[in-house]
Parts: structure tokens; sequence; C-alpha cells
């Protein structure tokens, strides 16, 4: 599943996979206990972080898979996450093609099937051999979950892979991308309310239907959302990044406190942003001018830019002569400025209010 936004709140960083920030987000470890209970109970302590281990390393190679095919399309990879329902390859842009887009959705469904059978196959290859244990056991379970991991992510219905899969087919069978996509969210709102539905009369038959209600209800609301995003970037279809950018973006040193930045921030211009710098010159985070506001004035002097800026990693970073309309899926709510970098130099910002301001004029 790679569902647009952003979760990197609340999540801890652990290096890079194949060049690609990775990071493990808080609500791992509810899912963790929730399993680890289950698992000890049948496979012992030291079994059950075995299984843990194996099946979260099965969700970082779905995303992976997701990011290195999509890497062979042009496509690049801001991020991957894991999370409470599973993982998030974060995708710069969409894939000029449908058939990019098709392949980069298969990519993580297969390489899940393919961990599942190989899981199966391998128990039962060594349980042909005489052998028997709990190892076997947990490469049994392994392949199960993955199985059924893969089935579940190719569901016809967007945010899930078979959502994209979908889109991407009826973007080929009738050219319109917006429509396409309006489609595989229409489908995704079906399949989720249909899961909590399932779930709900389980719940009422007395059985544990509580995480497929929220999953569906999870996938209904996600679907939603995409369909508003996917109304608004074909409004600003044909604009360009560069005709809304505000170049020259102020930056101050991130020691710098919220009350001298506020009285200095005529240097921000119309942009309402500023970039915050470490010692050696480098960007580590942007600070919008409605966060300097929220700040109560009283409290101004002792809050530091640090405290407030977002970091450039949840940033939406766009190049001048993007399509402004396939820049809207990388917008972080928390963060709602695009940042525009050439060479790995930051050049200026699309601030909210001319976003805002564009759209207005589009509707």
């Amino acid at each position: 599943m790679f569902p647009s936004g952003s979760r990197s709140t609340g999540s801890l960083s652990l290096g890079r996979l194949f060049g690609i920030p990775f990071q493990l987000h808080w609500s791992v470890l509810l899912v963790a206990l929730l399993f680890g209970s289950g698992l000890a109970a049948s496979y012992g302590g030291i079994g059950a972080v075995v299984a843990l281990v194996g099946f979260l390393a099965s969700i970082t190679a779905h995303e992976v898979s997701h990011a290195l095919v999509a890497r062979r399309y042009g496509v690049q990879t801001e991020s991957i996450q894991l999370w409470a329902l599973g993982g998030v390859a974060r995708l710069d842009r969409e894939a000029s093609t449908p058939g990019g887009d098709a392949w980069i959705a298969a990519a993580g469904p297969l390489t899940s099937l393919a961990i599942g059978i190989g899981s199966l196959g391998a128990m039962f290859g060594l349980a042909a051999l005489g052998l028997s244990g709990v190892g076997l056991s947990i490469l049994g379970w392994l392949g199960i979950i993955n199985v059924v991991l893969a089935v579940f992510n190719l569901l016809p219905g967007a945010p899930l892979d078979g959502g994209r899969i979908l889109r991407a087919l009826r973007w080929r069978s009738h050219g319109d991308r917006f429509r396409a996509a309006r489609e595989a969210g229409n489908a995704g709102k079906a399949v989720g309310f249909s899961l909590a539905g399932v779930g709900m009369v389980m719940i009422f038959n007395g059985l544990p239907g509580l995480m497929l209600v929220l999953t569906g209800l999870f996938i209904a609301l996600s679907a939603k959302a995409e369909m508003m995003a996917v109304d608004i970037a074909e409004r600003l279809q044909g604009t360009l990044v560069r005709d809304l950018t505000w170049f020259g973006v102020a930056e101050a040193t991130g020691d710098t406190d919220a009350d001298t930045m506020w009285w200095q921030r005529s240097r921000l211009g119309g942009a309402g942003a500023v970039a915050v710098t470490r010692p050696d010159g480098a960007i580590e985070g942007i600070v919008i001018e409605e966060q300097l506001q929220a700040v109560p004035e009283e409290r101004r002097p002792y809050v530091a830019l640090t405290q407030l800026m977002v970091p450039t990693s949840r940033v939406a970073k766009a190049d001048l002569d993007d399509d402004l309309s396939d820049v809207l899926s990388r917008l972080d709510p928390a963060a709602p400025v695009v940042t525009v970098w050439r060479e790995g130099r930051l050049l200026g910002v699309v601030p909210s209010r001319r976003l805002l301001a564009r759209l207005r004029s589009a509707t």
C-alpha cells in the first residue's frame, strides 16, 4: 500500500535502504503487542520475536519493491515507512504512463506473493525431509500471512495496490488519468465500506471484526481524500511550479527565536516561509508564517525556530518545470508549502496562499 501524504510525525529513522530513508512509526509497537501475545502463546517468546521480525521484513520488502520498480520508471521514493496498517512508500511523483503506474503498483503484491509461496514451499520441503518444530510453523505462518497480504492489497480500490492497477487499466482504456483516479477512488470507497460492513456483521455474531471495521473505514476515507485531491489536481493541470514560485526565501539559524523572526518577518516578503539552516549552511527545515503567528506573543522569545520547523524530509519538493497538479500528492497537511529546488539548492517556495488563490481562480 502506498497512499499519499506523510506520517513522518512520531517516526524513528532507521537509516537508508537502497538510498531511501527508512522510518518506523510508533504505531508499529501497537501491532507488535497485538500480534506478539498471540504468537508467544503459539511459538514461545523467541519464536514470537522471530515471527514479528519476519513479518516486518516482509512488509519492508513489499514497499522496497514498489520503490525499486518506481525508480526504473523515473519515479523516486522520498521515504519508506512502516506503520500500524502496513507500509508506505512515499513517491515523489506519479508515473507518467499507465504501464509504469501498473507495474509500480503490482510490484508490492507480487513480492508478497513470492515471499508467501517461498515460505510455504520451504515449510513443506523441510517437512518432507522429516524436519519439524517451531521454525517450520513460523515459516507456515509467514507464508499464509504474506499470501493474505498480497490478496488483500490486490482488492480493486484506491488506495490499495489493486486500486492503482485499476486506475492504470482505466487510464489506458480511455486516456484520462483524472477520470481513472476517480473511478479507482469510487471503487475504493465501495471496497472499504464493504469490509467495514463485514466486520460489523462479525462483531454482532461474537467474532473479532473490529480490526476489519477500522481497516475498511480507513480505506474508504483515504479513497474519498484521494478523490478530493484529484479534483484539485485536475483544476491545476497545466500550471507549472514556476508560475507560482516565490524566489528568494529568507534564511535563519535554528537558534533564532520566534520573536526575533516575527519582527523581522518583512524578510519573508510574500512567501510566508523561512528556511532554517544549520551552522554549515545546509537547510534542515521550513517554518511557515502561520506557525509563527500561532505562538503566543509572551512565549515567542523562548521558542526557537527548530521547535517550529518542519524537516525538509517532510516538505514537498519540486522542480521549476514540474506540473503543479503532480506535486499536490507530496504535500504534507501540516506544512502545505512546496519547496522548489534545482541541483540540491533551494530556489524558492510556492506559498499556500498562492496555491489557494490559484485554486479559487480555477474553480
